[in-house]
């Protein structure tokens, strides 16, 4: 049964249209706190309390000690399930459809489910691969992100040894850390090797036992939304020549010669145009099937190939050889559900390429409380219907993700902005259905992703099981300009206790009128007594009329949606 209650509550404030000069002691120089950011706030101890990913604010995950985790969240470092890299990979012939995938989420947004736990670049005259510079490299913590970078929270468990490496996953070869906090607190450094395989350690002799680390992350939007190079025409010959040297192909020449006959029955060569060649690469290999592989041959790379047999792996390892034949720098990478491609190409460096799969389930677990990574930008390349119902579409049978998580990632680009959208505008306007009325739900019980104050709006379902916070301003400017800031401050409690890292959206709408025709005005989160306090800029176009703030919350996993008493 779900409780429904009647919320509304405002502080007034009149907008006039343009502040008085002041007169300046000295010249004012931008620090670089007024540079646009999509950080929110700090916690004192180096991570931001939160950041904004599209129309979403993403708060900090919890650093809670590990000996409370949950029992199927794998441990980094005690090997097993999801918890470490494979280093060699050698292909096998069962082609036939996976029963149950298992997948681990460890980032926010989840790049589901595209994972990078082992990145291989090497092949052996057997077709083994495997790394081929496992030398590593530390990486240095820190840095500013910008509107070309999509960030990321990640939060994993780890088992720490004195110099041990640790295997860590990634999202993009190219992840920054930006932040990290650990607990139990001890002193650890970040690593990667030749093929962007992640690694983090700890060089005390206290390490010992299980520990949670908790770190902000970006990397290049261009990774997740891949594309042809844009600034000439290419062919594979000319890749291969402008690639980094560490990055050109090298295969066994037994091995190049076999990948010949499969270019040949293709009908490519390193000569032609890029974008036509690859376009047929990824084609051919996404039209793979789990199916029986007959063996024609006593090669497994030219029966695959031939037979176009195959789930993930093979599909990821046939191309890999293929397009490293061609001069096209291309690596096989894998997480314990799923095996994908990364290519190289001049001005877009490294891309993701899906080639899909073939698997009767998918189980997910860790995504409850997460969104889903959405791309700035649609796959180009051709997919045929091989390709297009398959789990890595979201497709099918998939545990483990609401309803809502599923329906934002299929939503288009033109009904939702993607991840890394630095300025995703003011969200849904007045009429888009989602808000908080006279009973706090929508009858279908879905999450919508932002309340609005207007009282006119379908009213969102307290769930009876979650606390519903208490949200109230404490102080507000009485009078703001259009393109200046508004000072405001407020607090947010759960039974009566302060609840801290909770997102609060701060909304203006016309006094008398119930909430509706609100702006956003932007996003705050509360410190660990409760508090926040907000500086946010009034948009020019603002009408000039009296207003009230608004301040509202939505449901995540934990809590209930609420408005301001």
């Amino acid at each position: 049964m779900f409780a429904a209650v009647a919320i509304a509550a405002a502080a007034g404030l009149a907008v006039a249209q343009t502040a008085a000069p002041r007169h300046k002691l000295h010249e004012d120089l931008p620090s670089p706190s007024d540079k646009p950011t999509r950080m929110i706030g700090g916690t004192g101890s180096g991570n931001p309390a939160a950041f904004t990913a599209g129309d979403k604010v993403l708060p900090r995950p919890a650093l809670d000690r590990p000996g409370g985790h949950p029992p199927d969240e794998p441990v980094l470092g005690n090997g097993g399930f999801a918890a470490d890299r494979r280093t060699t990979m050698t292909p096998d012939g069962n082609t036939g459809p996976d029963a149950t995938l298992h997948y681990a989420s460890v980032f926010n947004p989840d790049v589901l489910p595209f994972k990078r736990m082992s990145a291989l670049d090497g092949a052996s005259d057997d077709y083994t691969l495997r790394i081929a510079h496992t030398a590593l490299v530390e990486l240095p913590v820190g840095g500013a992100t910008d509107k070309t970078r999509d960030p990321f929270w990640g939060s994993v468990l780890l088992h720490l040894q004195p110099g041990q490496d640790v295997a860590l996953p990634s999202v993009a070869p190219d992840m920054r850390i930006l932040s990290y906090e650990i607990t139990p607190k001890i002193a650890v450094r970040f690593e990667k090797d030749g093929a962007d395989n992640f690694y983090v350690r700890s060089d005390e002799s206290s390490a010992a036992g299980t520990y949670r680390l908790v770190f902000a992350a970006d990397a290049d939007a261009g990774y997740f939304a891949p594309s042809l190079p844009t600034s000439g025409r290419y062919t594979p010959l000319m890749v291969a020549a402008m690639a980094p040297p560490e990055l050109r192909p090298v295969l066994p020449d037994r091995v190049r010669r076999t990948a010949r006959q499969v270019l040949d029955r293709l009908g490519v060569d390193g000569e032609m145009d890029l974008g036509v060649v690859f376009n047929r690469l990824v084609g051919y290999f996404r039209a793979f099937q789990a199916k029986p592989m007959h063996a024609s041959s006593s090669d497994i790379y030219l029966d695959l190939c031939f037979t176009q047999a195959g789930v993930c792996r093979h599909r990821a390892f046939a191309f890999m050889i293929t397009a490293n034949a061609l001069g096209i720098p291309t690596r096989f990478v894998e997480n314990e559900a799923h095996a994908f491609v990364e290519v190289w190409f001049p001005d877009r460096r490294w891309q993701r390429i899906d080639l899909g799969g073939a698997a009767l389930r998918m189980e997910v677990t860790g995504a409850g409380d997460k969104v889903l990574h959405r791309p700035r930008g649609d796959d180009p390349f051709e997919k045929p219907p091989e390709y297009k119902q398959n789990y890595t579409q979201l497709e099918g049978d998939i545990k483990g993700l609401t309803r809502q998580q599923l329906a934002d990632k299929h939503r288009s680009l033109s009904q939702a902005p993607p991840s890394g959208a630095f300025d995703p505008g003011p969200g849904p306007g007045p009429g888009s259905g989602l808000g908080l009325g006279s009973g706090l739900g929508l009858g279908s019980g879905a999450v919508p992703d932002r309340i609005l104050p207007d009282q006119s709006l379908p009213s969102v379902t307290r769930d009876p099981r979650k606390p519903s916070p208490s949200l109230s301003i404490t102080f507000v400017d009485d009078r703001a300009f259009r393109g200046a800031e508004l000072h405001v401050e407020g607090r947010v409690t759960a039974a009566d206790k302060p609840l801290a890292d909770h997102t609060v959206d701060v909304f203006l709408a016309p006094v008398g009128r119930s909430g509706a025709d609100s702006i956003l005005l932007g996003h705050a989160v509360t410190e660990a007594d409760g508090s926040f306090r907000a500086y946010l800029p009034v948009p020019p176009t603002v009408a000039l009329k009296a207003y009230e703030v608004w301040l509202s919350s939505p449901a995540d996993a934990y809590y209930n949606a609420a408005l301001s008493e």
